[in-house]
């Protein structure tokens, strides 16, 4: 036996880091984050909340233990002295979400709380009501919770996965350090084509490129990064080369209540792939990330039973369940906004209104300051991005460097002028080899409204015309 020794070893932990790990890709976005801390920096190039958004500012958590309370500060709510008056508790009907921390901080069941599941039941079939039985609901921790684990029930290393042309970089890491290969898809204004899911398809060659794709994976409302939602009309022509090819639809959808809806709760949301979905092929995630907070790591699965079923059973050995501490808070917050009434009539309308009016301010100030000579926008849906064409043809530099290099280059001019953006080469998924004429057609620069105040959007976009108008020698 080796005895005890008083010198430390040095151990090399590269021996213990398993090819997986290794082979770990992380997200380009986070390579936004040094700049900023920047002085006098503005940033357009994160996709975070304004805490202003969030509907809860401020608790109090009774500790028995310690003989008092404790309260938790929030936005605009420093001092307990802020907090709003404590409404009367009325016992939850058999309809309501009935959270009781005596069973949300015990060891839950792997589908979720039973009585958010049965209000999540409930919301789905009065939002999306899917057009078959035998679907189910079950929780997750979140968006991105929910989509790994799709990806690891449903695929395997060696496979391929559809994806759109432009996708979040966050799905583009989980599927690659899952060891499946991601393929993207050409779009146009209205998301991806139909008509180019049938041409991969139809031109696959498992010889050279592996197993056919049998999933494909996409962010259809408010799109991350494009900002376009798929319309009714394009997602029934998806859904119908998929049947043909016998595709699984996954719709992560976190942004789906924050579209643009100028009537607000007298106009419905544009119509979800699930509600579109006779075959039970869509497995749709949601979240309260988006609509809540993106602290609350809470979300939920909807699909087949047998699917969310063999969904779980990954889940059991990871994430097993979200926070108990999450399902009670939002599960009040459900309650005070008054049911599924409440809810879809007064908050969810809200919610989309603030986002609205950021975007089409944003909108706005291109109309503004931004020349046409130079970029091009789109009139914004919703959400919490904007995807702006840059017309890299009329570049100086078009003929002399590569495109990446322009975007780099740009990107750094407008890092000068104090302004954060998010290339589109960070979204960019492998796919259709095109020239370097028809990639210039599909340079952008993807610009989020959701966190910067009124004023940093209008002087960011004037930052943004002056370092473009810099680049392109205007």
């Amino acid at each position: 036996m080796p005895s005890a020794i008083s010198e430390p070893v040095e151990i090399d932990y590269n021996e213990f880091i398993s090819p997986a790990a290794k082979n770990r890709v992380r997200n380009p976005l986070k390579t936004l984050r040094p700049y900023v801390s920047l002085p006098g920096i503005i940033s357009f190039g994160g996709g975070m909340p304004h805490p202003s958004t969030w509907p809860v500012n401020a608790m109090t958590v009774s500790v028995p233990f310690a003989g008092q309370s404790v309260f938790v500060p929030g936005y605009n709510s420093p001092t307990p002295d802020s907090l709003l008056p404590l409404a009367p508790y009325n016992p939850p009907s058999k309809t309501d979400p009935a959270p009781n921390l005596v069973s949300e901080l015990q060891y839950a069941n792997m589908h979720g709380a039973p009585h958010l599941v049965s209000w999540l039941t409930e919301h789905v079939k009065r939002i999306h009501n899917p057009p078959y039985a035998g679907w189910s609901v079950s929780t997750t921790a979140g968006n991105t919770d929910g989509v790994d684990a799709v990806i690891r029930t449903v695929l395997k290393a060696g496979d391929n996965a559809l994806v759109e042309e432009f996708a979040y970089p966050g799905l583009l890491s989980a599927l690659h350090s899952a060891g499946v290969k991601a393929t993207g898809v050409p779009m146009d204004g209205d998301g991806v084509l139909d008509s180019a899911i049938d041409e991969t398809l139809a031109n696959w060659n498992e010889g050279t490129q592996g197993p056919r794709p049998k999933v494909f994976i996409l962010v259809p409302t408010c799109s991350n990064p494009s900002g376009i939602t798929v319309p009714e009309y394009r997602k029934k022509d998806i859904y119908a080369v998929c049947r043909k090819w016998n595709i699984l639809i996954v719709e992560d959808d976190p942004y789906c209540f924050l579209q643009i809806r100028p009537e607000g709760a007298a106009k419905p949301i544009v119509p979800s792939f699930l509600s579109l979905d006779i075959d039970g092929r869509v497995v749709r995630v949601d979240s309260f990330s988006k609509i809540v907070s993106p602290g609350s790591r809470l979300g939920w699965i909807t699909g087949p039973s047998q699917l969310v079923q063999q969904i779980m059973f990954i889940r059991e050995g990871s994430t097993q369940c979200p926070s108990g501490w999450s399902v009670a808070a939002i599960s009040a917050v459900l309650r005070a906004w008054g049911g599924h009434e409440g809810f879809e009539q007064k908050y969810l309308p809200h919610i989309s209104d603030i986002y609205a009016k950021r975007c089409l301010l944003m909108v706005s100030q291109f109309e503004k300051y931004l020349p046409t000579s130079i970029c091009e926008w789109p009139s914004g849906s919703g959400g919490m991005f904007l995807w702006l064409r840059l017309k890299i043809r009329k570049h100086p530099n078009y003929s002399t460097k590569s495109l990446e290099e322009i975007s780099d280059q740009i990107f750094k001019t407008l890092i000068e002028e104090k302004l954060i953006t998010a290339q589109s080469f960070f979204f960019k998924a492998p796919g259709k080899e095109w020239s370097k004429e028809e990639e210039a057609e599909r340079v952008f620069l993807r610009l989020s409204f959701s966190y910067p105040s009124e004023e940093d959007i209008e002087e960011g976009v004037k930052r943004l015309a002056k370092g473009l108008k810099k680049e392109w020698g205007l």
